[in-house]
């Protein structure tokens, strides 16, 4: 009697409530003309809509959403647990997808942090882009999302020598995209602004 005393034996069963902090990620594409530059292979878009994929796999039990931006930006998805809806919302996008032209990073930035919800989990933004910013509000934009509790990561599609842009038009033939003198448009990544607005 006495070592079964010492056991402790317990009758019935009782529930403890554990809480736990996940991450709702909102993952937000350049869809701007510079992402159909070649430098990385098959294009910048490709690269970032198959990272995204690729993001998508790591991130098993946490909500993701998606925003598409160029001169402008809105919410392709709406934070899910639900992968296939991601994942097609992903394989959706293209440089047509959003009619204004330019890369507006400070919309993207302000529509990704509208996406999240109220709630205790971390808020993170993935920002997929070549950086060539149009609206120059980027940074200010950045700081107030900071100051709501959201992280964001830049990830650099692109390389520093760039490309000179070719578009494909009604006919099929190739041409490359010009400015409004003419000249013919070059792309590069602007690592300097990705790391200040990271």
């Amino acid at each position: 009697l006495l070592l079964v005393a010492l056991a402790r034996p317990q009758w019935g069963l009782t529930f403890e409530e554990a809480r736990s902090r996940g991450l709702d990620i909102v993952v937000a594409i350049d869809t701007s003309k510079s992402m159909l530059a070649t430098d990385l292979k098959p294009s910048r878009l490709e690269r970032a809509k198959l990272a995204a994929q690729d993001l998508l796999g790591i991130a098993k039990e946490d909500r993701l959403g998606l925003v598409a931006f160029a001169g402008g930006a809105f919410l392709q998805c709406p934070l899910t647990i639900d992968d296939n809806a991601f994942r097609q919302s992903v394989e959706a996008l293209d440089v047509n997808i959003i009619p204004q032209g330019g890369t507006a990073l400070a919309e993207a930035i302000n529509t990704a942090l509208g996406a999240f919800k109220e709630g205790d989990n971390f808020k993170v933004l993935v920002l997929f882009t070549d950086g060539e910013d149009n609206d120059e509000n980027a940074l200010e934009a950045a700081q107030a999302a900071a100051k709501e509790g959201m992280k964001i990561f830049t990830i650099g599609i692109g390389t520093p020598e760039g490309e000179i842009l070719r578009i494909k038009d009604a006919k099929g033939r190739t041409d490359y995209l010009r400015d409004s003198d003419g000249n013919a448009v070059k792309s590069r990544l602007n690592e300097a602004l990705l790391q200040q607005i990271a």
